[in-house]
C-alpha cells in the first residue's frame, strides 16, 4: 500500500524505508561477543580417565568436549569418566557431545560413567531419559569404585 493510502485511511503514515534502515543502524552499535569457555582437565585414575568439565557446555563448549573425547578413546581409554560437577549450564549441543562420548566408547567396548553433583544439571539428564543408559554418580570416587571397573578392551587375535 502507499503511503497516501494509509493515510486517508486514518492508519497514519508509515515511515520511509530508508529511515527505518538509519534509525536500526544508529541504534546496532558493536558489541562485544563475550563467551563462557569450556574448560576440560584431563587427569588419570586407573584404569579410568577422568575428563573434568567446567564452565559452559553448550554450542560454543560442546566441540571442545568432541575432541578431547577423540584425543582420549583414541590414545586407547577404555573407560572415561566425566566429571561435569564444575559446569554452570549445558544445553542440547552439550547433550549431544556425552551422547556422541558413549557411542564412541561403547563402540568400541568401552564404558562412560559421569560425575554429577548439581542437581539442576542432573535434572537435565533426567527429563531426557539419558539416566537410565549412563551410570550419574555424586562423586569421583562412587564412579570409580571397584565395582565399576571398565570392561577390557577388545583383544585381536594373535596370528603367528
Amino acid at each position: 500500500m502507499s503511503q497516501g493510502r494509509d493515510a486517508k485511511r486514518g492508519r497514519g503514515q508509515c515511515p520511509p524505508i530508508w529511515a527505518s534502515r538509519q534509525t536500526h543502524s544508529r541504534l546496532a552499535q558493536p558489541v562485544p561477543f563475550c563467551t563462557v569457555s569450556v574448560t576440560i582437565r584431563c587427569s588419570e585414575r586407573p584404569p579410568w580417565t577422568v575428563l573434568s568439565v567446567g564452565g559452559e557446555l553448550d554450542v560454543a563448549g560442546a566441540p571442545d568436549l568432541r575432541q578431547a573425547v577423540v584425543k582420549t578413546v583414541a590414545d586407547g581409554c577404555r573407560g572415561l569418566i566425566l566429571d561435569i560437577s564444575e559446569l554452570d549450564f549445558i544445553d542440547s549441543f552439550g547433550i549431544g557431545a556425552v551422547v556422541a562420548a558413549l557411542k564412541r566408547l561403547r563402540q568400541r567396548g568401552g564404558e562412560l560413567a559421569l560425575v554429577c553433583s548439581s542437581p539442576r544439571i542432573r535434572r537435565v539428564f533426567e527429563i531426557c531419559d539419558l539416566d537410565r543408559i549412563i551410570a550419574i554418580h555424586d562423586s569421583i570416587d562412587g564412579a570409580a569404585g571397584p565395582r565399576s571397573a571398565p570392561a577390557a578392551a577388545p583383544s585381536l587375535p594373535v596370528t603367528s
